[in-house]
């Protein structure tokens, strides 16, 4: 059986932040403009086009995380559905790890302090989501760009 997964039709400025290839990729704008939902496409098809690839989505806070990604992904994955074969994902609360059903997995992260942001330490991930990065001073954001690395051949990137 083959699962579908359905996004409404992105924006013009979704679709160029989807199709960019760049290693650093930047979203801005206001409220409402769809950059958390982008975010959201970008993870799932990245997941679904490499079968074992590793991201995380980052926020200040994980009621945010729950809010703005845990939740609609749930939701559009089908997590929790009593059909397991309408599944397109499974969630471990305990480790906020999404795992699609190639292996692929979305890590989710909070931070807003420094004993948060230890936990970037040794990390190892293909591609970092930081929702929100104007929240974040240089020093931090910089710190957790470091974990995008690994010797695979995943695409690395910082969204």
């Amino acid at each position: 059986m083959k699962i579908q997964i359905k996004f409404p039709p992105p924006s013009e400025k979704q679709k160029e932040f989807l199709m960019d290839r760049h290693k650093h990729i930047g979203y801005g704008g206001a409220r409402g403009g769809g950059k958390s939902h982008a975010v959201r496409m970008k993870a799932v098809g990245l997941g679904f086009r490499f079968p074992g690839i590793k991201m995380a989505i980052v926020r200040r806070t994980y009621p945010e995380l729950m809010k703005n990604h845990v939740e609609p992904l749930k939701k559009i994955l089908n997590v929790g559905h009593p059909d397991k074969n309408k599944r397109a994902a499974v969630y471990n609360k305990t480790e906020r790890v999404m795992t699609l059903l190639n292996g692929s997995t979305i890590s989710f992260m909070y931070c807003d302090n420094e004993r948060q942001l230890e936990r970037f330490q040794g990390l190892e991930i293909d591609v970092l989501f930081i929702d929100e990065a104007t929240q974040y001073d240089e020093l931090w954001l910089k710190k957790m760009v470091a974990c995008v690395r690994g010797v695979n051949g995943f695409p690395k990137r910082v969204y």
